[in-house]
């Protein structure tokens, strides 16, 4: 018995060309019942330029037996499922044959379609139990840490890589559920974590307790936090629906902070059907919009986050991008259509006329490898203030980035990204990369910091200017700090590992948190480089 449906032997086959004039609208009316996520996800197919699918029908997947075994604990009415496998193609073909010299480019993604059959008509119904769709390959858009899920077709193995989507049953796991999938994978042993395992973690056996069905709880917050926790991730978490009026840091950073380093995140909603409901969506990735007005009209009209000394490398999402169960997979969703801030809280508490947590942002679950003890916020933070520490303390050097540089700081234009990297990550990027006159970093540095990082992981703290970052995705230097080490309250260098700036790599030399000293090391490269992640 193959563990997963997207592997599993099939029992027969049909092969479909699906170019113009074939209609994917018809397909899905006439086979399984309107079903609007899969009308979604052949939408995506469309644009990926899909001209063939596969239609296998499928038994003995360990996770659709699991599944069913645990639907007949909930309903003992529950008779059986049938499932199918879409598979879907550039490439043009009629034959196994010609599936066979399909080559891994050809292959668009996947979608596993279940539908479930009670004695009771009214509960039988179809659902996207699984697919995953390759994202969109546009300049704009950033997806990092997806994955790579096998998939068998008619005994071919193809790979398609990005964030795996799934509906809920509505009776053994909820939106919840398929939302600690999409993120839980990323970590998990397995590389998948089933929601058999996700109910046994936080005690839902389908009697005692119950997820989905007019009288299941769902999930927590806190039962989310001790899912990913299991599976391997390290939470923090954004509370808006207690501290909306208090809350550390917008939304957005949480968010930000996860998938700009390739780790996914989840987003809680409230929605307009009652008070206590709520809606969890993954979210993975973003789009940058290079001409945003938002970072110049913060700085010149609104005065966003008085004191702030730099700019927010998120100030240029547009979009993050996300699967949201009930309408299908890989979204864009403009960041500012969602507000933790409710009606009731602008107008003051006179006018308190919307619910607690009510069609707002109640929650964000971040995650990071279980080893960072740092998160992205506070980072970014650290990384800021040792930045301009050492900006206070630059010799003075014939290089007009220095001077380039002093002008944006005293002015709170700086712009601050942060990244987690591996060593490896780092020095192989520090090999990479070059100045404007093609210069690169010292080979002897390289070396020197390969011995030095083995084996850690770090916040990489990048350090641009608007213009730079915006239009060249580029950036003038960086601060390394250890990711690993608890920084404490209070500046103490005890994370703080290197520093870069044009011309210079930076070493603390002593002096203590108050008066710090540093050294500065020729690097080999003058100006700006490449950003984190942008290199080929």
């Amino acid at each position: 018995m193959n563990r997963y449906a997207r592997t599993a032997e099939s029992k027969n086959f049909k092969i479909i060309p699906i170019d113009l004039p074939f209609s994917l609208f018809d397909f899905v009316d006439n086979h399984f019942k309107g079903l609007s996520s899969l009308r979604r996800i052949l939408s995506q197919v469309r644009i990926s330029g899909g001209k063939t699918m596969v239609i296998e029908e499928i038994g003995g997947a360990g996770d659709i037996i699991e599944e069913n075994e645990d639907i007949k604990t909930r309903y003992p009415d529950f008779n059986k499922s049938t499932t199918y496998r879409l598979s879907f193609f550039k490439k043009k073909f009629l034959t196994k044959r010609g599936l066979s010299t399909s080559i891994h480019s050809d292959f668009i993604g996947y979608a596993i379609v279940k539908s479930d059959d009670f004695q009771d008509a009214r509960k039988s119904k179809e659902r996207v139990y699984e697919s995953v769709v390759a994202v969109s390959q546009s300049r704009n858009y950033f997806v990092r840490g997806a994955q790579n899920w096998p998939c068998r077709i008619i005994g071919n193995n193809f790979t398609v890589e990005g964030y795996i989507y799934a509906q809920q049953n509505a009776m053994t796991n909820v939106c919840a559920h398929v939302a600690l999938r999409a993120v839980a994978s990323r970590y998990h042993k397995n590389g998948d974590m089933s929601y058999r395992e996700m109910n046994k973690i936080v005690g839902i056996n389908h009697i005692d307790k119950k997820a989905g069905g007019e009288d299941g709880d769902g999930l927590s917050t806190i039962e989310m936090v001790k899912v990913l926790e299991a599976a391997g991730a390290n939470c923090f978490v954004g509370d808006y629906f207690e501290h909306a009026k208090d809350a550390p840091a917008p939304f957005k950073k949480y968010v930000y902070g996860s998938i700009e380093s390739g780790f996914p995140a989840i987003i809680i909603f409230g929605t307009a059907h009652d008070e206590s409901s709520y809606h969890a969506i993954p979210v993975f990735g973003h789009t940058f919009n290079e001409n945003t007005w938002v970072p110049n009209a913060d700085f010149w009209y609104f005065q966003v986050g008085s004191g702030t000394r730099y700019i927010p490398s998120e100030s240029w999402i547009s979009m993050f991008i996300a699967h949201d169960d009930n309408c299908g997979s890989n979204y864009c969703i403009p960041h500012r259509y969602l507000d933790s801030n409710r009606i009731c809280d602008q107008l003051g508490e006179e006018h308190n006329i919307c619910p607690k947590g009510h069609e707002r942002v109640a929650y964000v679950i971040g995650t990071l490898p279980k080893e960072v003890k740092t998160d992205p916020i506070r980072a970014e933070v650290i990384g800021a203030d040792y930045l301009f520490s050492i900006l206070s303390n630059i010799p003075v050097f014939d290089n007009p980035w220095y001077y380039r540089l002093k002008y944006y700081a005293d002015n709170n234009r700086l712009v601050l990204r942060p990244i987690i990297v591996g060593s490896d990550d780092y020095t192989n990027h520090l090999q990479e990369i070059k100045d404007w006159e093609s210069n690169k970093i010292k080979r002897d540095m390289i070396l020197l910091l390969r011995k030095y990082l083995q084996g850690r992981l770090y916040w990489l703290i990048e350090l641009s200017v608007p213009e730079l970052f915006s239009a060249n995705r580029r950036k003038v230097g960086e601060v390394l700090l250890r990711a690993d080490v608890d920084p404490g309250i209070k500046r103490n260098f005890n994370n703080f590992v290197i520093a870069r700036l044009p011309g210079n790599f930076v070493l603390y030399d002593g002096g203590g948190p108050s008066n710090p000293r540093y050294t500065f090391i020729p690097s080999g490269v003058k100006s700006h480089v490449e950003l984190y992640g942008t290199t080929k």
